[in-house]
């Protein structure tokens, strides 16, 4: 029988759950449950979930299934005790963020340690996780994106001072740290900080329909799963801005579904993804798709993924239906980063 061990980052290491948002913790939460109950429905496979005390406390699940995780100094530290449990699994699937290069040191720490991470090429993590190496790769690729600057560098962008623009932490996740505002009031709330501003990315705004779409890795010469767009619903102010779910499938015009087709075909060449989940930010805008970010992780919208067919995505995941299209439910359905989804 094979073994999987399924570790979401703020459930699973103590300091980050303390210090973890109340939203974050949901977020991370509606995830977690929903890869667990898709896993533990497929047969000849034991699953286990890393959790620390006090979200082993918050979380009703089975105690067989639960990898007591105890208090850690550092993620090296984290995947040590994880592995120093007497367990049989040979893989790992990991929700984390790419925040201080979280999602990056634990495909470095199981992978040198022998395990099948579930996800990209490290060094393609490594590049996802900061959006200007993703924006430099995008540029290499000559895939279309948006105009992109280091807030340092700013001026290049060649923006009037009344002009809306859009500022992100090269490892955000999510909406996390992302706001806007004419360019004259982001210089002044970004200030002179070098940290900061070497920390930062300055975007122009543009208008369009924010969309995602996902893909799974099949394995060595096989092509990706791709999964439906989805409509993301973010909402934009000057303070902040907040991702709060989506809709599947997007409301695209029929014209553009070939056209996004071939983009993903170029992303996946581009990552040359044989392994795991990817999430693809767009904008379509104008009749045209600008790509925004890639993540180079399970995201939110599996959530909304999982309810949209009755195939079981993680056989996908594992590669044990290769070659197999799920057959997806015409109905459009909304979900919430709370896991709440519901038909339109």
């Amino acid at each position: 029988m094979s073994s999987v061990l399924l570790l979401e980052y703020f459930h699973a290491y103590e300091s980050a759950y303390g210090t973890a948002s109340l939203s974050i913790r949901s977020e991370g939460c509606a995830m977690l449950m929903a890869v667990f109950e898709d896993l533990r429905r497929l047969p000849d496979l034991r699953v286990q979930v890393a959790l620390c005390a006090s979200a082993e406390a918050e979380l009703a699940i089975n105690a067989e299934a639960v990898l007591h995780v105890e208090k850690s100094k550092s993620l090296d530290e984290l995947v040590g005790v994880v592995v120093a449990d007497p367990s049989d699994a040979d893989v790992v699937l990991a929700i984390a963020p790419e925040t201080g290069g979280v999602l990056t040191s634990l495909a470095q720490n199981f992978r040198r340690r022998g395990f099948r991470f579930l996800g990209p090429r490290t060094e393609v993590i490594e590049a996802c996780s900061d959006k200007w190496q993703t924006y430099e790769l995008l540029k290499r690729r000559g895939l279309p994106t948006v105009p992109t600057e280091l807030a340092t560098n700013v001026d290049r962008l060649t923006l009037s001072s009344d002009q809306k623009c859009v500022v992100k932490p090269r490892d955000g996740a999510g909406c996390e740290g992302v706001f806007s505002g004419k360019l004259d009031d982001v210089r002044t709330k970004l200030g002179n900080d070098t940290v900061t501003l070497q920390g930062s990315i300055v975007q122009p705004f543009v208008s369009g329909l924010p969309i995602s779409v996902a893909m799974i890795g099949q394995g060595e010469g096989h092509s990706p799963l791709f999964l439906p767009a989805t409509e993301q619903n973010v909402e934009w102010a000057d303070s902040g801005t907040q991702y709060l779910g989506g809709r599947i499938p997007a409301s695209l015009p029929t014209s553009a579904q070939s056209q996004l087709q071939q983009m993903c075909h170029k992303i996946a060449w581009a990552l040359q993804l044989e392994d795991g989940y990817v999430g693809i930010d767009m904008l379509f805008s104008d009749g045209e798709f600008l790509i925004t970010d890639i993540n180079a992780r399970l995201c939110t919208a599996y959530v909304g993924y999982r309810a949209a067919t009755t195939h079981n995505l993680m056989t996908s995941m594992l590669q044990t239906s290769v070659g197999e299209s799920p057959a997806w439910n015409p109905t459009p359905l909304t979900f919430t980063c709370n896991g709440d989804v519901a038909t339109s």
